[in-house]
């Protein structure tokens, strides 16, 4: 059985995203077991897994840089479905073809398909919708 801590929360635009998955790269990297990122139509969902041995005044900050950007979510049931799938290791392909949900990263934190995934999205609109700014 894990032990795990999981955070989901919510940011309103892929800046903010990017700037999370930097911080969780650059100071968390050895206590993530894994980070989720989906693309919805208005933000963007963060999960993270925590290994339980990350010191109690390491996760305090996290949970403060987190509170700062974001706001702790509660996602639909559907997305909740998704996770799980995910978790129970259906592959992201499967997953969003299942659930019709976009996860950008499975696994470790990289700001570049986040970058690529936004990129493309402004490309075929011609124009940077809100959430992608």
């Amino acid at each position: 059985m894990k032990n795990n801590r999981e955070y989901i929360y919510s940011f309103p635009n892929t800046s903010c995203t990017l700037r999370i998955v930097n911080y969780l790269r650059s100071k968390h990297q050895s206590y993530l077991d894994s980070v989720v990122v989906i693309n919805l139509i208005d933000r963007w969902l963060v999960k993270l897994s925590l290994k339980s041995s990350i010191p109690h005044r390491l996760e305090q900050n996290l949970q403060a840089v987190l509170n700062e950007m974001g706001a702790i979510s509660q996602p639909p049931k559907k997305i909740l479905e998704a996770l799980s799938s995910l978790e129970r290791g259906k592959s992201p392909t499967e997953v969003m073809n299942r659930y019709q949900v976009v996860i950008v990263i499975h696994g470790k934190p990289e700001t570049e398909e986040i970058e690529i995934f936004r990129d493309r999205i402004v490309e075929k609109l011609g124009y940077c919708p809100q959430n992608m700014a």
